[in-house]
């Protein structure tokens, strides 16, 4: 690997500053584009949209960073889609001659307590687009870049098995113990009322 370059998230990015459109605009029909407010329609990679936008002011495309800029401050996703994002959020996209937007992704989620320790405001904490801008990540060459998606995808993979398994022994355990003991609820009602 070669030596570690740490650049601002401007020198390799742009940033689109989500603002809201016109309430009258939103929708449920599925009319023009998703519309992402904040961290409250992000999902583990992707956002889910609830609400649509006929009259997007701001717009991410497919692929960009969607980071939450208000309270909470510092959580990523990855745009699956192109979306209206409002105030709540920010778009950072790569320059893809210098960053994969899957590294960025993850360079960025990996700075998420920092970032959030620039939030400012007494109601809510908040960043700003200069904010983001000064973000310092660790730049190599889109090949290294690539490999370290690799490696990372392949990590979150085990990860999501291992909890998945964990889950299903969980569940085991309990079917074990109903098969074995019956449900406690219905055995105190069944004492109570024998008694």
């Amino acid at each position: 690997m070669t030596a570690i370059k740490y650049k601002k998230v401007a020198e390799v990015c742009e940033i689109i500053m989500g603002q809201s459109p016109s309430s009258d605009t939103y929708n449920d029909r599925k009319e023009g584009l998703p519309f992402f407010q904040g961290k409250a329609d992000f999902g583990k990679l992707h956002p889910t949209p609830k609400t649509y936008c006929s009259a997007p002011l701001k717009v991410a495309n497919e692929n960009d960073i969607l980071m939450s800029v208000r309270a909470p401050v510092g959580d990523v996703n990855i745009a699956n889609t192109k979306c209206c994002i409002g105030r709540g959020l920010a778009a950072i996209r790569a320059n893809n001659d210098m960053i994969n937007y899957k590294y960025l992704f993850y360079a960025l989620n990996y700075k998420k307590n920092e970032i959030e320790s620039m939030g400012t405001g007494s109601t809510f904490k908040a960043i700003s687009k200069k904010d983001i801008e000064s973000i310092q990540i660790p730049v190599f060459d889109i090949e290294n870049q690539v490999k370290i998606v690799k490696a990372l995808d392949k990590a979150q993979e085990l990860i999501d098995k291992r909890k998945a398994q964990i889950e299903a022994l969980d569940q085991l355990t309990q079917s074990v113990f109903l098969e074995m003991f019956g449900d406690p609820r219905l055995n105190r009602l069944f004492t109570t009322t024998c008694t």
